[in-house]
């Protein structure tokens, strides 16, 4: 990962899930656990761009320097920990997750409308757990993702957890991705995708102030948002004490009219959502790039 942008590939090598995901088989959560305050401990005292830019997201917060520096090692320790559960949870280790969730409704409402929807998130908490367990819904799940994986990674997990539940949908350069995701919306399907990220600084871009400052997001997102006229629902879910999951999804709203007004209402309404949530989960904010450099 570059100091700008943000390159769509997560940290870690094929050898360190293996190594959790042995844990997980014989040893269970807790043990894994362990294990991860060794990993997160590791991250915290080597020096990385991650660090620097995660304290000064906890100063924009109003942290003070003492409290920020601590929140930097239980960051990445609440990190890991929202990867092995994705990784328990999917591969079937083990029921201990627990969910609440909140605004199930309103998802249950877009399916029901027949005009399939979008679920807005960020990479804030970990919604693909709570998204493994919406089948319920009674419609396909499509998330919108990059594919920048190293493939040794990609395939031992595919191995390990097996076919997900929801349907992958791969973001490419030759935007054939546009086309995949209006013909799930024409089959009432739901479409989940982040819009906090750019993948590089030559991204058309729109301006929010986000904790105080101005940060870019991209516009690709709201734009098609704006195009495809359907409902649209902010989605999170962040890990709370006891190995459980409070699921959020707010009311669906139809963003329309003059372009240009539509843009601004979906951009301003996804950004104060997401500053609401990262404020109430501050420890679950997974953006290790420099946010607000312009």
């Amino acid at each position: 990962m570059n100091d700008k942008s943000w390159t769509g590939r997560s940290k870690g090598g094929k050898t360190g899930y293996q190594i959790f995901v042995f844990l997980l088989k014989h040893a269970g959560l807790r043990t894994a656990y362990v294990l991860l305050r060794f990993v997160a401990f590791y991250y915290f005292v080597t020096p990385r761009s991650s660090t620097r830019y995660s304290y000064q997201f906890f100063r924009k917060i109003g942290f003070g320097k003492p409290k920020s520096i601590i929140s930097l090692y239980r960051n990445y320790y609440v990190f890991g920990q929202s990867l092995v559960d994705k990784i328990s949870a999917m591969a079937g280790f083990g029921d201990r997750f627990s969910f609440y969730f909140e605004g199930e409704v309103n998802l249950h409402q877009m399916v029901k409308n027949g005009k399939g929807g979008i679920l807005l998130s960020a990479h804030a908490g970990n919604w693909e757990i709570a998204g493994h367990y919406l089948d319920r819904l009674n419609t396909t799940v499509n998330i919108v993702m990059y594919d920048a994986e190293y493939e040794s990674i990609k395939n031992y997990l595919q191995r390990v957890t097996g076919k997900r539940k929801a349907n992958i949908i791969t973001i490419r350069n030759d935007m054939s991705h546009v086309y995949q995701i209006m013909e799930a919306l024409n089959k009432n399907e739901l479409i989940c995708m982040h819009a906090d990220r750019l993948l590089n600084r030559t991204q058309r871009t729109i301006s929010r102030p986000f904790l105080g400052e101005d940060a870019l997001f991209p516009y690709s997102i709201f734009k098609m948002i704006n195009t495809f006229g359907v409902p649209v629902s902010f989605v999170y879910a962040f890990r709370e004490p006891g190995f459980h999951y409070h699921f959020y999804a707010t009311e669906a709203f139809v963003y329309s009219g003059k372009q240009d007004v539509s843009l601004d209402e979906i951009s301003r309404d996804y950004v104060m959502e997401l500053e609401r949530k990262v404020r109430q989960y501050p420890l679950q904010w997974f953006n290790y790039f420099n946010f607000w450099e312009k």
